[in-house]
């Protein structure tokens, strides 16, 4: 829908639900695709929402549910009675039931999956960490023996009847579950009817164990262009699939959560959340940065007998720090999406450090000699032009060098760059900004009176 039609469906929906007319709301909802619902749902005051999951069947809530932002679909959750919410999760893809029963407290959870039909196949999910391959999988999909025909496979997939987005990709299985082969649905449609199903599937599977990290399940499926990804364990047996819807959302998730990481913001944060979350999640961050600006007044202080003789130098102490750590921050932003997105290994570290040195001197030299000539015009002094240039020349070489080996020394040792690589390499430009600046003022302190 367009925000318009969004705008006029939410006012009518608004008017049913407030009324009595119980039959028009339902059928209003029926005629809506579920993440439509939820995008009203959102809309909607606690009451409205409470009157609108009460007018679906529990099929309606269980699409509604896949549609909503995870911690949306929790808050919901945790308002419906655990038996009701075991026949909705039944209905729901596993990966989405895995989710609202991880967030729930031990005893809950254990006793909605006792409830639950598909409990089955949902539980050996749950054994995975959060974040992972397996963590996202679910077990819906479609598997065939290679000794059968396509005849047999066409028959077998008329009888069992699976829903469109799981039969896309016909997983090919030995005897013992061993992932052999995969083979499309379009190939299985033009491909001899007599022809055996090891003749027509595709032997070189990309696939991914449970453990492997969501974030790089994604870089393959995004990079292989696939519609679904297998997951595998050590011995190769199929445990299970990370769709591309799944995938749609890791990379939102993992986009954002990487932005909000190098702005000090907290992951879960969202405009609208509570003010006590908000000063929890941002204010140690922020005295993360005092600390360090209380380090940039210290290297400031060492200098103050040459700030009282030529107090024209603090004129340019911010340009000098700002516009290299500006520099700075976009070198770090560049190297870790591309370690996030694997174009960059820490290989890679000295072709990618001498391109952004080149770049950092090419910089230096277009700002450097335009605060050298403005400095000199402005304040009538040319030396003092020739230490502001020259300052900012030398520290945009330190932002472009600090803003690829910090994170990639980060991602050494183990640590998500996008987390505090940004503050690193901006404090660092600051300190150096300063140091190099008005030492050389110190030096040439006798020719800027």
């Amino acid at each position: 829908m367009t925000i318009e039609e969004e705008r006029s469906v939410l006012d009518r929906l608004r008017d049913l639900l407030h009324g009595d007319n119980v039959a028009a709301a339902r059928e209003l909802l029926d005629d809506l695709h579920p993440a439509d619902q939820a995008d009203l749902f959102d809309s909607l005051d606690e009451d409205e929402r409470q009157t609108m999951v009460s007018l679906m069947d529990a099929e309606g809530v269980a699409h509604l549910l896949e549609h909503m932002d995870e911690d949306l679909r929790q808050e919901v959750a945790e308002e419906m009675p655990r038996a009701a919410l075991a026949q909705i999760l039944d209905r729901t893809e596993n990966d989405i039931a895995v989710d609202i029963l991880r967030q729930m407290a031990p005893a809950e959870a254990a006793h909605t999956l006792g409830q639950m039909n598909t409990a089955a196949e949902v539980m050996p999910l749950l054994q995975h960490a959060d974040e992972t391959a397996g963590g996202i999988m679910t077990s819906g999909y479609v598997t065939l023996h290679k000794d059968m025909t396509v005849e047999e496979a066409l028959a077998f997939l008329r009888a069992t009847k699976p829903p469109a987005g799981q039969a896309y990709y016909l997983y090919v299985l030995d005897g013992k579950n061993h992932l052999q082969g995969v083979v499309s649905l379009r190939e299985l449609v033009v491909a001899d009817p007599m022809a055996h199903i090891e003749d027509v599937m595709e032997t070189d599977v990309a696939s991914v164990t449970a453990g492997t990290d969501q974030e790089e399940a994604a870089r393959l499926l995004q990079h292989y262009r696939l519609r679904a990804l297998p997951v595998v364990d050590a011995e190769g047996v199929l445990l299970g699939v990370i769709t591309a819807d799944d995938i749609i959302d890791v990379i939102q998730e993992e986009a954002t959560e990487d932005m909000y990481k190098m702005a000090g913001v907290g992951v879960k944060e969202w405009v609208f959340s509570p003010l006590r979350e908000s000063i929890v999640r941002r204010v140690p961050w922020l005295t993360f940065n005092m600390v360090w600006a209380f380090m940039g007044a210290a290297v400031i202080s060492l200098f103050k007998g040459t700030l009282e003789k030529a107090a024209e130098v603090a004129i340019f102490m911010p340009m000098i720090a700002g516009q290299a750590g500006n520099a700075g921050i976009q070198t770090a932003t560049i190297v870790v999406r591309s370690m996030a997105l694997g174009e960059v290994q820490l290989t890679d570290v000295a072709r990618v450090l001498g391109k952004e040195i080149a770049l950092g001197a090419t910089k230096g030299l277009i700002f450097g000699s335009a605060l050298g000539l403005i400095a000199w015009l402005w304040q009538g002094n040319a030396t003092l032009g020739l230490i502001a240039g020259g300052a900012l020349f030398l520290n945009m070489l330190i932002a472009g060098t600090a803003g690829v080996l910090i994170p990639m020394t980060l991602r050494r040792l183990g640590f998500d760059p996008a987390t505090i690589a940004g503050v690193f390499d901006t404090m660092l430009t600051d300190l150096m900004g300063f140091l190099i600046y008005l030492g050389l003022a110190t030096i040439f302190v006798s020719k800027l009176q």
